[in-house]
């Protein structure tokens, strides 16, 4: 499970707003924002992410392409095949300036297993900054259902507080809470998380 609370995110309309009819018979908003996010070369891409919003076509005409829009509301990923889909289920959407920069700002809460040590790079690496802190890098992959297939997303976590996260280790389940961070790697999104909480996670086989 990967369930992102975005308090902030700051983008420009990419496909403009349609309305569209839920399993309820609701009337909601479509549309899509890109994301400007760099990658950890210097490099600069985008990220598509996909917003619904409760509403009309009256709201629907101030959401064209090319606004600027600042969101809050609930962000998940989602992987079919080899590409992750990133879906946010907005509580609020209102347009801004375009002096307003780019960014997402939220708490991400996952539930996964860390990765496997290979030969040549253990799962969980210790790690000293410029001013001598420890801290851990390691990555952990969430699982779901897509039909008959099984889906994997990887996210990478930063662990700033080492000392007291005995349940860190290769292949162990965690359950986090952290800030939410967004980038590009290999020509994918890098979904990264700063640990601020980390427990062991017991799954439920059910």
């Amino acid at each position: 499970m990967i369930k992102c609370e975005v308090s902030k995110l700051c983008a420009v309309i990419d496909r403009q707003a349609e309305p569209k009819k839920g399993k309820d018979g609701q009337t909601f908003l479509s549309f899509s924002v890109k994301l400007p996010v760099e990658g950890r070369d210097g490099s600069l891409s985008g990220i598509l992410i996909s917003v619904s919003v409760d509403g009309d076509k009256g709201k629907a005409a101030d959401l064209t392409v090319g606004r600027r829009v600042e969101i809050q509301g609930t962000l998940s990923p989602r992987k079919k095949g080899d590409t992750v889909f990133f879906n946010l289920r907005a509580e609020d959407v209102k347009v801004i300036g375009k002096d307003e920069a780019d960014a997402i700002e939220g708490e991400m809460h996952f539930q996964g297993k860390i990765g496997k040590d290979r030969d040549d790079r253990p799962a969980v690496e210790n790690r000293t900054d410029k001013k001598g802190n420890p801290f851990q890098t390691f990555s952990a992959y969430s699982s779901e259902k897509d039909g008959d297939n099984r889906e994997y997303i990887w996210v990478r976590f930063l662990n700033f507080s080492p000392e007291n996260e005995g349940c860190v280790k290769a292949e162990a389940f965690i359950d986090v809470k952290g800030d939410l961070q967004l980038g590009f790697f290999n020509n994918k999104p890098d979904i990264c998380c700063r640990v601020r909480e980390i427990q062991p996670w017991t799954l439920q086989n059910n």
